[in-house]
């Protein structure tokens, strides 16, 4: 204990220097312009839908009321949808999907073809005239081969599941691998995004930690994504990470929509296979 005096002294100095680090300074933050958001999802068999609404600024008081979609939502924008040599106009129309919960308010009659390499171009009419635009392809999907259920050997109650598929070499392709236990209805329990740049084989294992039980259910996602996809997704994590942490650099959304509009957002397709598990011995 011959440590101890030294450590309560400098306890006590560290407590003493402390009350005069406490200082209030003002900051001038700019004035903030708010833009338009853009997020369209192409899903295979399913309609042509976009989310196109208002940007707030990080200290906008968002005032969750009744009037909270009517302020949000941008309405009267002429939105089309070119692939095929055909045009789609989407009109502007609410609609939703469930499990997760998904809002769009421009909605198509007809359905996203499945074909891969299939070119899409977007381009959004916003009320002043101004405009956006974006483009995007159909990737072909990369199937999950197998699935493997490995039980802890140092606590046999506990298994992992690892996950795996066959990455081809000749490009280099992009990943989103989700996890969810139990049902869809829910922010994923795993999500991550991953290339192909590190791995040394064609065969690609996703793994989880030894988190399960008997009987647990196990949803397993796996998108074929985009660079565009890729970069906007991980800007948006650093964007998130960047406002809880007061020391980080502020992060920008890396954006595949661009115009005249000065738009934010992604215009994608959906491309991915899901397998469900049931965790047994």
């Amino acid at each position: 204990m011959k440590y101890l005096p030294h450590i309560l002294l400098l306890s006590a100095l560290a407590l003493l220097g402390a009350c005069n680090l406490e200082k209030e300074i003002d900051l001038e933050l700019p004035l903030y312009d708010s833009q338009p958001v853009v997020e369209c999802y192409l899903e295979p068999g399913k309609p042509f839908r976009l989310l196109l609404t208002r940007s707030y600024g990080f200290f906008d008081p968002l005032g969750l009321d009744s009037t909270f979609l009517d302020k949000t939502l941008i309405s009267g924008a002429v939105v089309t949808i070119a692939y095929n040599g055909r045009v789609d106009t989407l009109a502007n129309t609410l609609s939703a999907e469930f499990m997760p919960l998904k809002i769009f308010n421009y909605t198509g009659q007809n359905l996203v073809p499945a074909t891969p390499g299939v070119e899409y171009t977007l381009r959004i009419t916003m009320p002043d005239g101004k405009e956006i635009t974006g483009q995007t392809i159909m990737l072909p999907k990369v199937p999950i081969d197998s699935i493997r259920v490995e039980w802890n050997p140092q606590r046999d109650t506990l298994a992992r599941v690892l996950t795996y598929i066959t990455d081809d070499r000749t490009q280099e392709n992009f990943y989103r691998r989700m996890i969810n236990y139990a049902t869809l209805d829910s922010l994923p329990d795993q999500d991550f995004l991953a290339t192909d740049r590190i791995a040394q084989t064609e065969v690609i294992a996703f793994g989880t930690g030894y988190e399960l039980r008997q009987g647990d259910t196990v949803i397993n996602t796996l998108f074929h994504i985009t660079k565009d996809y890729y970069d906007y997704l991980e800007s948006v994590q650093l964007a998130v990470f960047g406002n809880q942490n007061p020391f980080a650099q502020p992060a920008r959304i890396k954006s595949n929509v661009r115009g005249s509009a000065n738009p934010l957002g992604i215009f994608t397709c959906l491309v991915y296979d899901r397998d469900t598990t049931i965790i047994r011995k």
